[in-house]
């Protein structure tokens, strides 16, 4: 077991063992191979069924963060900036009033995306 796997198994075990979660995974990818694989707790409390690494785990809202993240190293290569419109690059998303959202608007979630709704798009961030 490698020194980061030792690392994470006992981190995701303390958070199991501290209540803060019930089950845990966690895979970390290097160039394609898996170097962390951990597991604990519990799949199903009410079963007793632990996890394992084949456990599905609902999550919502996770692609939020890699997507800001991949935008702003897009932004910084120069492949396009923050005043560019999304349409330039995503067609399709200029639908229901959104052809004039910018990749600032987009990445900061303020268009509705989703069904979100509740946004002003003229409003400053």
């Amino acid at each position: 077991m490698s020194d980061l796997q030792k690392q994470i198994q006992v981190l995701i075990e303390g958070l199991v063992e501290s209540g803060s979660e019930n089950g845990v995974q966690a895979a970390v990818y290097r160039r394609g191979e898996l170097v962390v694989d951990a597991v604990a707790g519990m799949a199903d409390p009410e079963t007793d069924r632990p996890v394992t690494s084949d456990t599905l785990f609902y999550s919502a809202s996770t692609v939020k963060g890699v997507t800001a993240t991949v935008v702003h190293v897009l932004v910084e290569r120069g492949v396009f900036d923050y005043d560019t419109r999304v349409v330039e690059v995503w067609p399709e998303f200029g639908a229901h009033g959104k052809e004039n959202a910018t990749v600032a608007r987009a990445d900061a979630f303020g268009w509705g995306a989703g069904g979100a709704g509740g946004h002003d798009p003229g409003a400053v961030l």
